[in-house]
């Protein structure tokens, strides 16, 4: 039974990998090497004999790899992975994926809000909105996380009895600096608030509050700027999503999933739950691929996008907040 068994997996391995012939070696390589790295670090692999077998029928023809990369945009899709894309001489190539939902009001906001905000709705609740940045080279984790503690600073007080963090328009960037100057709100000491599992389900990485200080991933976030005023013990809080609350947004309402006093409301989020990570493949080109899944500190994987406690669809409005219909519904909670 051995011997047999060991002859099959010969054949079917031959027959996977040998069978075509390529006419230009350079597309074969780039093939072998993207395929290589699909089956080895993409968070879901349930397509990948599927995507070999269109890769090599598709490519085995082709003269240049500037007609292969095209390809790509089925390869994500097949790996259910619009987070991800091939990087092929400053262009990407990738799967977009059509939005669950839209909101017109909310998607001319995305070109506007660029800054963090924070005021009084009343006199005690306070409100910060906190948009999404582009800080991919970590270059801005202090400068960001002590601009978010700055406006926590600016309204919070001893009078305040509830929050409300806006994420409706943080479409993504770095979640370290944002995790950082919200890390009162996520817990005290001695607390995994979050992390990553990869395809075996195996933990990945660790979001956690040790003796005082942020660990991401074994990473320890310091700020500068620390609050005047210490938050009351698990003061309530409603989170304020949106179908543009996307990666690091997603990231920072799952951190704090499964806090006492915490709700969600608002609409379902973009579905960019994953943590991506880049390979490079040649010179010109490289992949990302989503390589894990989120969780939260009840250790619930999302695979997908975050649906709120409370739906509100549309009703936005930042030039008036008390005329807003989801920070009304989230005054609703918080007076209870």
């Amino acid at each position: 039974m051995i011997k047999s068994f060991i002859f099959i997996t010969f054949i079917f391995f031959y027959a996977s990998s040998f069978s075509q012939t390529f006419k230009n070696d350079s597309i074969r390589s780039f093939v072998d090497q993207s395929i290589n790295l699909i089956t080895s670090n993409a968070v879901d692999t349930s397509n990948v004999e599927l995507i070999e077998s269109k890769l090599y029928d598709k490519a085995k023809d082709l003269n240049f790899v500037s007609d292969l990369v095209p390809l790509y945009t089925e390869v994500f899709e097949l790996l259910n992975d619009h987070h991800g894309g091939l990087k092929y001489k400053g262009k990407t190539y990738g799967w977009n994926k059509p939005a669950g939902s839209a909101n017109a009001y909310l998607k001319g906001k995305l070109k506007t809000e660029k800054t963090v905000v924070s005021q009084l709705i009343d006199k005690k609740t306070a409100y910060i909105r906190i948009p999404g940045n582009d800080d991919f080279g970590f270059k801005k984790v202090d400068s960001i996380a002590n601009d978010i503690t700055t406006h926590i600073n600016k309204v919070n007080s001893t009078k305040i009895k509830g929050w409300i963090i806006d994420l409706r328009v943080n479409t993504g960037g770095n979640m370290y600096p944002i995790l950082l100057g919200l890390k009162e709100f996520i817990g005290s000491d001695n607390i995994v608030f979050g992390g990553f599992r990869n395809s075996k389900g195996e933990s990945s990485g660790k979001w956690e509050i040790k003796d005082g200080k942020m660990l991401i991933d074994g990473i320890e976030l310091v700020r500068k700027t620390e609050l005047e005023d210490p938050l009351k013990k698990d003061i309530p809080i409603v989170i304020l999503t949106s179908c543009y609350t996307a990666s690091a947004g997603e990231m920072t309402t799952i951190s704090l999933i499964g806090r006492k006093n915490t709700y969600i409301v608002g609409e379902q989020t973009a579905d960019y739950t994953t943590a991506v990570q880049g390979f490079r493949i040649n010179k010109d080109a490289g992949i990302n691929l989503s390589t894990d899944y989120v969780v939260d500190r009840n250790s619930k994987i999302y695979k997908s996008s975050i649906q709120p406690d409370i739906e509100v669809l549309q009703g936005d409005n930042f030039e008036d907040l008390k005329k807003d219909k989801k920070i009304m519904k989230a005054m609703q909670l918080l007076k209870r």
